[in-house]
């Protein structure tokens, strides 16, 4: 009876806490404008190496026949169909009929002399090119739990500043030199700023849901997610006016030292100020909270929340520190979950950026169809805000993953006359895909008991990292031109062979789509507390 009557206090003592720090007044509205401001400009570090590491357009250089007028270099591309490859010079004359033999190129002629290509003289070497996302989402690997560490031990503000201001690492890679040294300082540095910088997310949405109440999940997930859009949206527009990458990332990366002042008017989380001890800082928070929101409190409230909420804190964490792997394994229900949970997040994060890599490479103007990729990801936010409360969460992903993978495969099988139709497929896997990228963690967390909620969902997040990862690698399966053309392997050349990065990325979310099925709908159900309670969730 002690027991029963001691959660009802506890629970009584969490609506007081959510009554003061949650609702949408005010303050909640400006702290969460300021939280979003640094994901804006991290996603546009996040994702500026789709235009500054892009493929440029280059050809062998034949020095025999360097000084020819025009009409031989218009015919140079015709004598092969490989610019790793020129035609072999052993006449007199520079005529097309003199070459009947190829070998392998030693040096190219580049369209534009100051893109990234041509700059580190990467002709046919894309793997070195695409590697410069894979190294950046490395970086964003090992930065996730080492920022979420920072998070809870110095608080979310000082994670945001140290990710913020991190910023400033970004712009000296306009200072790189050029050639193969150049290129190696330029990972380098894309490495350690992904590693500073990609906490933001994680960071600013933890802040909001604190500051908005844990209920309100769901629109911070939507908030953030449409930030990142709007941040990308942004790029978009400086790189289609500024095409020089070390211009564009001069101007990207500005903005940063402003957040020097974040010191004045971002505010700590208060749910995070009470839990670690903090007293009298909380007290200060909560009475500016009063003062935006026009409200009064008193201090008897705010000490009686103050020690429960501590007490609530040490017991959950008591409690997960019970979770172990050994617990997982014991559990076949749990353990199929969080392998069902990882494949979804893998999917997600894969699907999602490959779709926003290779958006580059549709039909008609980059620039356009890279901001209509971004734009679609807020409709597919607001979807997921809609419908995970409506027609559930399980509903909400098997949609999205199916409407993908639908989408995707279907790409393949377009005439490549009917270039609208092909784009507007693709859009609608990026919408849809939005749309799950969301549903994960809020369907995750749902799935998996207390006591394991943080150890199990940080796994699913580690997973999704790996997709990432690998995401900037799917334009190198459309390059013939990494393969010799006397190996037989010319369909490559083939139309269907160009579209087979969205033929991966539809199979990957039909696979999701099915193990979807293989959960049980979580709406309106309590969280479960004990790895029983969740095994017996159907």
């Amino acid at each position: 009876m002690e027991t029963k009557d001691r959660d009802i206090v506890k629970v009584s003592i969490e609506e007081k806490l959510t009554e003061i720090v949650s609702g949408f007044g005010r303050y909640q509205i400006w702290q969460s404008v300021l939280a979003i401001l640094p994901v804006v400009c991290t996603a546009m570090s996040n994702t500026n190496f789709v235009f500054a590491a892009a493929s440029g357009n280059y050809r062998c250089a034949v020095p025999e026949c360097g000084s020819s007028n025009v009409s031989f270099l218009s015919t140079l591309s015709n004598l092969t169909n490989d610019r790793c490859y020129r035609p072999l010079f052993h006449h007199d004359s520079c005529s097309p009929e003199n070459f009947d033999k190829e070998i392998s190129c030693n040096k190219w002629i580049y369209e534009e002399k100051n893109s990234f290509v041509a700059e580190f003289d990467l002709a046919c070497q894309e793997w070195k090119r695409t590697l410069v996302g894979t190294i950046h989402n490395l970086g964003v690997l090992v930065s996730m739990p080492l920022m979420g560490f920072v998070s809870d031990r110095w608080g979310r503000r000082t994670a945001i500043m140290i990710s913020s201001l991190s910023l400033c690492v970004g712009a000296f890679k306009t200072l790189v030199t050029t050639g193969p040294t150049g290129y190696l300082q330029y990972v380098l540095i894309e490495f350690i700023e992904a590693l500073l910088v990609t906490g933001t997310y994680t960071t600013c949405f933890v802040l909001i849901v604190e500051i908005i109440g844990s209920d309100k999940r769901i629109i911070g997930a939507a908030a953030v997610g449409s930030s990142v859009a709007i941040g990308e949206l942004i790029l978009d527009f400086i790189v289609w006016n500024v095409p020089y990458w070390r211009k564009f990332f001069l101007i990207i990366y500005c903005p940063a030292p402003i957040f020097i002042i974040y010191v004045y008017i971002l505010e700590e989380s208060m749910r995070w100020l009470l839990t670690t001890g903090r007293k009298d800082k909380a007290l200060i928070v909560l009475q500016k909270i009063a003062t935006w929101n026009k409200f009064a409190i008193t201090c008897n409230v705010i000490d009686e929340v103050n020690k429960e909420t501590l007490e609530i804190t040490q017991e959950t964490a008591s409690a997960t520190e019970k979770f172990t792997i050994k617990l997982l394994v014991s559990s076949p229900i749990l353990l199929k979950r969080v392998i069902v949970c990882s494949w979804w997040w893998f999917t997600a994060a894969f699907v999602y950026y490959g779709l926003m890599i290779n958006s580059v490479s549709l039909p008609g103007n980059k620039y356009a169809n890279f901001g209509l990729t971004s734009f679609v990801t807020i409709p597919g936010d607001i979807i997921a805000v809609i419908t995970l409360d409506r027609i559930g969460r399980r509903k909400t992903l098997l949609g999205g993953f199916l409407f993908c993978g639908v989408c995707c495969v279907g790409i393949g099988f377009i005439p490549t006359d009917h270039k609208i139709a092909s784009v507007a497929m693709f859009l609608i896997g990026k919408l849809s895909i939005s749309a799950c990228f969301n549903s994960v963690y809020v369907y995750t967390s749902e799935l998996v008991p207390t006591s394991a909620r943080g150890s199990l969902v940080g796994i699913c997040s580690m997973v999704a990292r790996v997709g990432t990862v690998l995401a900037p690698l799917t334009p190198l399966l459309t390059l013939a031109e990494l393969f010799s053309p006397h190996k037989g392997l010319e369909f490559l050349q083939s139309d269907f062979w160009r579209s087979f990065p969205t033929l991966i990325f539809g199979v990957t979310s039909l696979t999701a789509a099915m193990l979807t099925l293989a959960t049980p709908e979580t709406l309106r159900r309590r969280l479960p507390d004990t790895i029983a309670e969740a095994a017996a969730m159907s």
